[in-house]
C-alpha cells in the first residue's frame, strides 16, 4: 500500500468514529439528493446483489437492504467496517449486507457479472491508487444492463481548498491533472485526491464500456444559500427541490462540491 493510501486510509480509521454523525448532520440534504439518484437506478427486481464499493460505515448498504435488496459491502478502512457492523447488527439487517474488506482497484473475490448494480459513493474513485483501474472493476462485476453509480470530488470546487495559501503550483496542478491534497484537521493525515471535471468522469465510464444516463452536481444551489444549515423542514423541502431542478444542467456543475455519474452496462 502507497503512502498516499496508507494516510488516506488512517484518516478514514479516524474519522469512523464520528462519520455518520458529521455526514447525517451537514450533509442531510446530500444524502437525499444521492439517495433521489440512487433511486433512479435500482433494480426492479428486489431480491437483486448490489455492491456497495468503498461503503465505509454502510450509510448506502442500510438504505439499499432497507429497500429490500442484497447487499456486498466492502472497504479498506477497518474502522469504518467495524462501525458498519455494529450498525447493521444493531438494525438486525445482518442477514442482507456482508461485509468484506476489499480494495475498489482489485476485487479478484467477485467473478465477472456478479451484481445487478454497483454504488460506489463517498468518492472512493477520487480516493483509490488507480482510478482506471477501479473503474474498470467496477464494470466487470456488473451485470450487463445494470448500473454504475459514482461520486467524486468535482475539480471546480477543489479550488477551495488552496483558497488560503499562495501556492502558484498547486493551483495549476490541480487544474491541469486533478491532483490535490485534501485538507482536513490532523495535518499528518491529509492526502492527495484526484478531482475531475465532468467531462473526464464520462470519458473515464466510457472507457471501460458504460454508457453514461446522467451526471448530476452535488449540491448546486443549497451550499450557497446562506440558511442551508437550518432544520427548518419547509426550508429544507425547498433546497430538495430546487436541487432536483437544477442538478442535472452542466452550468450549475461549477457550483458543487461532487459530481454524480450513472451508467450503464451494455
Amino acid at each position: 500500500m502507497d503512502t498516499r493510501i496508507e494516510k488516506m486510509v488512517a484518516h478514514h480509521d479516524w474519522w469512523a468514529d464520528t462519520y455518520d454523525d458529521d455526514y447525517f448532520g451537514k450533509l442531510s440534504l446530500y444524502h437525499q439528493v444521492s439517495l433521489d439518484n440512487v433511486r433512479r437506478f435500482v433494480p426492479e427486481k428486489k431480491d437483486s446483489l448490489i455492491l456497495d464499493a468503498g461503503g465505509g460505515t454502510g450509510i448506502w448498504s442500510v438504505e439499499l437492504a432497507r429497500m429490500g435488496y442484497r447487499v456486498v459491502l466492502t472497504d479498506i478502512s477497518a474502522g469504518m467496517l467495524g462501525k458498519a457492523r455494529e450498525k447493521i447488527d444493531s438494525l438486525g439487517l445482518e442477514n442482507q449486507i456482508e461485509i468484506k474488506v476489499a480494495d475498489i482497484c482489485c476485487m479478484p473475490e467477485f467473478p465477472d457479472f456478479h451484481f445487478d448494480m454497483v454504488v460506489c459513493q463517498g468518492d472512493p474513485l477520487s480516493y483509490c491508487s488507480d482510478r482506471f483501474r477501479a473503474v474498470a472493476e467496477l464494470a466487470r462485476v456488473v451485470t450487463p444492463g445494470g448500473a454504475v453509480i459514482a461520486s467524486v470530488d468535482n475539480r471546480a470546487s477543489a479550488l477551495k481548498w488552496l483558497r488560503e495559501t499562495e501556492d502558484r503550483q498547486a493551483v495549476t496542478r490541480l487544474l491541469k491533472t486533478g491532483e490535490v491534497i485534501m485538507p482536513v484537521p490532523e495535518k499528518e493525515l491529509c492526502f492527495t485526491v484526484h478531482a475531475y471535471t465532468a467531462q473526464e468522469l464520462r470519458d473515464l465510464f466510457e472507457s471501460v464500456g458504460l454508457s453514461v444516463e446522467r451526471i448530476i452536481g452535488k449540491l448546486v444551489i443549497g451550499n450557497r444559500l446562506p440558511r442551508f444549515n437550518t432544520n427548518d423542514p419547509s426550508l429544507q423541502q425547498w433546497l430538495f427541490e430546487l436541487e432536483l431542478a437544477n442538478n442535472d444542467d452542466p452550468a450549475f456543475f461549477p457550483r458543487a462540491g461532487h459530481l454524480e455519474i450513472a451508467g450503464r452496462k451494455q
